[in-house]
């Protein structure tokens, strides 16, 4: 059996058309070029030349990279690819210059995700809700129409971030940076080029901000990213978000609203809340600068885990050599006894 893992490009769409991936609705194959190229990178483990799994990564702000496209050939499966192949681009991913975390979300329903996540070292961070509506109403303070004042100043909004998710005494520590993809806050998130393209809003006694933004993932939303858990207590909050909503849907009739909750705040939405809460996601990851106190010197844990991933592949692979000799001696038992029924003949 020949085996390797090689970085894919556009022109291996045909073979990654060929996997039986089970899915019945695989974005992937819209979106396939584009994986390969820019900020995405996409590696295929090939058994005999046969695309057999593949997983890739994109860096976000230079320095952050989340791991996905995990996909596998139903026909391989129990033979520890997704393990092998995610294995490798995270280490792949580890190495390049100037990245400073790596992860990956999976759903919290997603046991067997979960598990191969941590099998490869990638520990939980934090479980979010990503809580969406198109309507705002239920939320808005119905005697008060003031909205919060927006922010122009650079250094102003720097200042706002270095009071809390910069902060070590602030109890948030993982920032959501775009829909779909938060990260262990960090200076290196917070360019200058982010921050003049996010709308920060202050109230009015300057104790609380809140920052809108409007993204398209497949589909458009206004992002709002508030960093307490007074979310439903605030004055003109919702209002502010509201008037900000307004201006978008005017631009885009389809736009929905998009926070972010902890688990704990998305049980403080009141009982009438808008929200729709799907299943949470939960991110797992590692700095880089704990990979590499991990690995010098190396923990038993992590000695064991990787003993009992090779085990375990070895397991498999032997399997795989016993199921091919019992095939191969099968064939010659039914040659010997062809050959036995034709001297009989003769």
């Amino acid at each position: 059996m020949n085996k390797e893992i090689r970085q894919l490009n556009k022109f291996d769409y045909a073979q990654y058309k060929t996997m039986q991936t089970g899915l019945e609705d695989d974005y992937m194959l819209a979106v396939y070029p584009s994986l390969t190229d820019g900020d995405n990178r996409l590696f295929g483990l090939f058994v005999d030349e046969q695309l057999v799994s593949t997983a890739g990564y994109t860096v976000f702000a230079n320095h952050f990279i989340m791991l996905g496209r995990l996909r596998s050939d139903i026909r391989f499966r129990g033979k520890n690819y997704a393990t092998e192949i995610l294995q490798y681009v995270k280490e792949l991913a580890l190495q390049l210059p100037e990245v400073a975390f790596v992860g990956a979300n999976t759903e919290k329903h997603n046991l067997p995700a979960q598990k191969v996540l941590s099998k490869i070292g990638l520990p939980h961070v934090t479980t979010l809700y990503a809580a969406q509506t198109k309507d705002l109403f239920p939320m808005m303070s119905k005697k008060d129409a003031t909205v919060w004042t927006k922010l122009t100043d650079l250094g102003r909004k720097q200042n706002w971030l270095a009071q809390t998710y910069l902060s070590d005494s602030f109890p948030k520590k993982v920032f959501p940076f775009e829909a779909y993809y938060p990260f262990p806050a960090s200076e290196k998130l917070f360019s200058e080029a982010v921050l003049e393209k996010w709308d920060f809003y202050e109230n009015e006694d300057q104790t609380r901000y809140v920052i809108l933004c409007e993204e398209d993932k497949g589909g458009h939303y206004l992002h709002v990213i508030y960093p307490w858990d007074d979310f439903t207590q605030q004055k003109s909050l919702w209002n502010t978000v509201q008037s900000y909503y307004s201006e978008a849907l005017l631009k885009n009739p389809e736009t929905t609203v998009w926070i972010d909750l902890t688990e704990t705040e998305a049980e403080l939405l009141p009982n009438n809340h808008p929200f729709e809460l799907p299943s949470p996601w939960m991110l797992h990851g590692v700095s880089s600068d704990a990979h590499r106190n991990s690995e010098h010197p190396r923990s038993v844990d992590v000695s064991l885990s990787e003993a009992y991933q090779s085990i375990e592949f070895l397991e498999n692979e032997l399997k795989e050599l016993e199921n091919d000799l019992n095939e191969k001696l099968e064939r010659a038992n039914e040659l010997e006894h062809s050959l036995k029924e034709m001297d009989s003949d003769n």
